[in-house]
């Protein structure tokens, strides 16, 4: 099992966004979640590791940074919301879809499919 005690939270996001990943990794994207309960700061390191992981130029990337984001969102709890719920973050999602801002075009894509 590569589930490992004490990584950072930064070595589950990068496990849990690989490039290289053929398909979402729930193991390191659960083991992302479980770490931002245990650690204080969690939800604010959390966070700001998103929104750089979201505003990869690797599409694959930013859309499991997104799956990370709903599991988050879904498992973390209210000090994570908080922090998701600031003008800061929101702002940070806004220059993804917004084609004034030359936001991408697979994730506007993907989020008007869906």
């Amino acid at each position: 099992m590569a589930y490992q005690e004490g990584e950072s939270l930064e070595s589950w996001l990068n496990k849990a966004t690989h490039p290289t990943n053929r398909q979402e990794d729930w193991e390191y994207i659960i083991g992302f979640c479980d770490q931002i309960n245990k650690e204080l700061e969690g939800p604010q390191i959390a966070v700001t590791l998103l929104v750089h992981k979201i505003h990869s130029p690797q599409e694959w990337e930013a859309l499991q940074a997104l799956t990370v984001l709903e599991a988050c969102m879904k498992n973390c709890g209210r000090r994570f919301h908080n922090e998701v719920g600031k003008y800061r973050f929101l702002n940070e999602l806004i220059k993804v879809v917004s084609p004034k801002l030359n936001g991408w075009r697979a994730v506007i894509n993907t989020s008007l499919c869906q």
